[in-house]
């Protein structure tokens, strides 16, 4: 059974489905800091597990203070990947998983990671400063954070700023259009901010949705400003798969799920581009959307 389960987790990763990738990542974390939770509790607060578990927590959730984060700088990445309770984990996944698969069917799916660690990074970031250099939030400065919730706000805005009109489908309420559903996220945010309520968390979201609308409003612009990210994650791909001295090209095949994906998501692409041009017309795409539409073509 365990054989199974790891097998199917392969073949998620292996998917190329970077929606996917995320939840499996954020799962596997949290499955492991909680292991350790689990042996701890077992052993009757065995002080070494205990303090395995502390020293996993200091070192993955993000300090909130300037000092903190001089000696822990890796926190700005690991925090956004980091949960504690089942509740927590389980709606961020759900808003990842639901507003990713919306937002991936309408642009890339390679932009889909650059924008949950961005997110993330705003998140943290205006965190900091606030926390830091507002002397209303001074209690909260040191105090820990964690949770994918940035980088999910990202994706949630990034989504509602794309396509605002497009409806989803809730529960006990029915179909809402997306820019009202990121309304409420954001209305809901500043609520618990002003009454005190996981100020960081809250002020982190408001980070996050910050970057979602800017990183969209790039993306029509034609601009891909997560490209860097991409970048840095193809060196390493190449830099681990080098044998030797001898550079050996192959072509790996795809599984016919690997390209079944592919060919909807490109073909997801193509019907949004046709589209926007019997709205707004062929001068209304991007440079980026027109390549794509040229490349299209020359395939058929």
């Amino acid at each position: 059974m365990s054989n199974s389960i790891i097998n199917d987790i392969k073949a998620k990763i292996k998917s190329n489905n970077p929606i996917t990738l995320l939840i499996v990542i954020n799962v596997i974390v949290f499955l492991f800091i909680n292991l350790v939770r689990i042996l701890t509790f077992l052993s009757g607060e065995s002080s070494v597990l205990s303090s395995i578990e502390h020293f996993l927590y200091t070192n993955l959730m993000f300090p909130t203070s300037f000092s903190g984060l001089l000696y822990k700088p890796w926190t700005a990445i690991t925090y956004m990947f980091t949960h504690k309770d089942l509740f927590h984990i389980f709606w961020n996944m759900i808003s990842l998983f639901w507003f990713g698969q919306i937002l991936t069917s309408y642009i890339s799916s390679k932009k889909m990671i650059p924008l949950y660690i961005l997110g993330g990074l705003a998140g943290a970031l205006i965190t900091l400063l606030m926390i830091n250099f507002i002397p209303l939030f001074s209690e909260q400065i040191g105090i820990p954070m964690l949770g994918a919730s940035a980088g999910v706000t990202a994706i949630i805005i990034g989504a509602a700023t794309l396509v605002p009109n497009v409806r989803m489908n809730l529960m006990f309420i029915g179909p809402v259009k997306l820019v009202f559903v990121a309304a409420f996220v954001l209305f809901i945010d500043v609520l618990n901010i002003a009454s005190y309520s996981n100020v960081g968390g809250n002020l982190a979201h408001l980070g996050g949705a910050l970057m979602g609308f800017i990183f969209i409003m790039q993306h029509k612009k034609g601009r891909d400003i997560g490209e860097p990210i991409n970048r840095f994650f193809d060196w390493i791909k190449n830099l681990f798969s080098k044998r030797g001295k001898m550079k050996v090209v192959q072509t790996k095949k795809m599984t016919d799920e690997e390209y079944n994906y592919q060919r909807n998501v490109r073909q997801q692409e193509i019907d949004a581009i046709l589209d926007k041009i019997s709205k707004s017309g062929y001068e209304s795409l991007s440079k980026q959307e027109k390549e794509l539409l040229f490349n299209a073509s020359k395939q058929k």
